[in-house]
Order: C-alpha cells, then sequence, then structure tokens
C-alpha cells in the first residue's frame, strides 16, 4: 500500500513539476510542492501513529545518542543502535525503527529515508 501512494505521488509530482517551473506565479511551485511533499511525507498511516508509538515504548529499546538531525525525508546513517522490524500490523510494513534520543524514529531499511519522527519519550 504505502509503495502504491508513493508511486502515483512520485508521478503525479513529475507530471506537476515541469509545469509549475514554468509557472511565474507561487501557486504553481505550491502545487508541485504539495506533490512532492505528499509523496516524502506518506509514511505512518495517521491512524496507526499513536499505536505504533505505544508498541515501541511497550518493547523498550535502547535509546542511543545520534548526531545528526532526525526529520523525514533525511537519510537515517548507520551506526551502532540497533534496529527492529515493524510489525506489518502498523501499516508501514518492510519498515524498521529504532531509538535514538530517545526518539523513535522509522525509516525504509534499503533507502535508509526516515519516514517518521516521534516526539521524545521518557523511559
Amino acid at each position: 500500500m504505502f509503495f502504491k501512494i508513493m508511486s502515483v505521488a512520485a508521478t503525479a509530482g513529475l507530471l506537476v513539476s515541469p509545469v509549475a517551473a514554468r509557472a511565474d506565479d507561487a501557486v504553481g511551485a505550491a502545487i508541485a510542492g504539495a506533490f512532492i511533499g505528499a509523496a516524502v511525507a506518506s509514511g505512518v498511516p495517521v491512524e496507526q501513529r499513536q499505536p505504533l508509538r505505544q508498541y515501541v515504548v511497550r518493547e523498550r529499546p535502547r535509546s542511543y545518542v545520534y548526531e545528526e538531525e532526525l526529520a523525514v525525508g533525511r537519510e537515517f546513517r548507520y551506526g551502532p543502535y540497533g534496529t527492529q522490524e515493524v510489525p506489518p500490523e502498523y501499516g508501514v510494513a518492510g519498515h524498521h525503527y529504532a531509538v535514538v534520543n530517545n526518539r523513535a524514529v522509522i525509516f525504509h531499511p534499503h533507502t535508509r529515508r526516515i519516514v517518521h519522527v516521534y516526539d521524545p519519550y521518557e523511559d
């Protein structure tokens, strides 16, 4: 499901980008940005965000220090932290999570792109 959404959003973004690039107004650029932003931000389904956060807290993985900025769309670099696969019932099958700086980070294991970052939580 996630990959279908990503491919549709990416295709739409590619189709709109040339038109927006020629547009002299901010509206065309905003439309292209919305399509591209939707492709990046379509990570954890909204209705599954809280249950997934509760799952990670329940599992209580060790939190590691991560020096880079944690943001959706950025690369989650390899490090000494352990990663776990997200169970498929949370809507992001095939993705992994790690806890760094007391924040759960959901990312794609092959591209290492972050798809969701949770607010910090206390142990």
